[in-house]
């Protein structure tokens, strides 16, 4: 049994500094949480966002729908996590996106699904 004890000892001591392995990074930014996070739950992460519809509520959660998906800014959502809920567009990354328009965060291309005017605000 000492034997075995002493060649475990010596294997710890021996093979401890030449394996030794760093840890990397710990913490993500914002964009690469939410590409994990995409990757994992299986929705692909895209550069293009089409918003079709918004909720602005004065009380509770405002709910808009981006890429056909319903999503809040709190909790933040991980797909989108720079989204901010206006009363008549949707703030991703820092670009305005109107209901009814798809914009192209990469090229900044935009495509305007809905005739002029078609969208109506209310108080």
């Amino acid at each position: 049994m000492n034997i075995r004890l002493l060649s475990f000892i010596g294997l710890l001591l021996s093979g401890g500094t030449a394996h030794a392995y760093t840890i990397g990074t710990v913490f993500y930014s914002n964009a690469e949480r939410a590409t994990l996070v995409a990757a994992r739950s299986g929705i692909t992460q895209t550069a293009v966002y089409s918003v079709t519809g918004i909720i602005r509520r004065g009380a509770g959660k405002s709910v808009a729908w981006v890429n056909g998906r319903a999503v809040t800014e709190t909790p933040q959502d991980p797909i989108i996590p720079t989204l901010i809920i206006g009363r008549d567009h949707v703030m991703v990354e820092g670009k305005p996106i109107k209901v009814g328009e798809s914009l192209d965060i990469l090229s900044g291309q935009r495509v305007l699904r809905l005739p002029e005017k078609a969208v109506r605000v209310r108080p």
